[in-house]
């Protein structure tokens, strides 16, 4: 079982980011691997490490009522992805974890905003997503088990193989089922669709 951990969904999915949890579960799903999400609220402890955190994006005003908690965590997300948890951490979700996670001191100042389309390059492949953002952080970084990024839509809707390669990073001895390849193929239609629009929209 692929345990994937979504956490202050309440606070934290400002622009649908949870969704980055949904497709995890979804196409591990299809991929014949059982998984489950479950979600993790303030105040509460977890009682076993996941194999995959989400960690959206949120307004200033819930940030206000969840940062304290929020810290209070994020020495146990260290441990966890030193004993091979992955995280995705979204826009403010990513820029929060500057100053309190080991190794990730970047200063984050705020710019000029940008409100676009964008198509990157990452590790060989391409990115799709939607900026809209005045902090001075890069698109998308991996930090150790750390993926984070500033792109919204959600990020794995429109990125699949990059789903997919989480999935395959903490499968480990995880057996499979049967693989529903048709679903797979119409899923990846409907991505490709979507990158080629993101494409289309951010050189016009």
């Amino acid at each position: 079982m692929i345990k994937i951990l979504q956490v202050f969904p309440d606070h934290l999915d400002l622009n649908g980011d949870g969704g980055n949890a949904l497709v995890l579960a979804k196409r591990a799903n299809w991929g014949g691997l059982a998984a489950a999400v479950s979600s993790l609220q303030p105040g509460q402890t977890p009682r076993e490490r996941p194999d995959l955190v989400v960690i959206g994006h949120g307004s200033s005003a819930a940030w206000k009522q969840i940062y304290v908690e929020f810290s209070r965590l994020v020495p146990l997300f260290d441990q966890w992805m030193k004993s091979g948890t992955h995280v995705v951490a979204i826009s403010s979700g990513y820029a929060a974890l500057h100053g309190l996670l080991p190794g990730l001191d970047t200063p984050v100042v705020r710019t000029e905003r940008k409100s676009v389309f964008v198509v990157e390059e990452f590790e060989g492949e391409q990115i799709y997503g939607y900026l809209n953002s005045d902090l001075s952080l890069p698109i998308i970084h991996r930090h150790g088990n750390l993926l984070g990024s500033m792109l919204h839509g959600p990020l794995l809707t429109k990125n699949s193989w990059l789903a997919d390669q989480l999935i395959e990073s903490i499968r480990g001895k995880v057996a499979r089922s049967e693989i529903s390849v048709q679903k797979l193929d119409q899923i990846e239609l409907l991505a490709d669709a979507a990158r080629k629009l993101a494409a289309e929209q951010a050189s016009s």
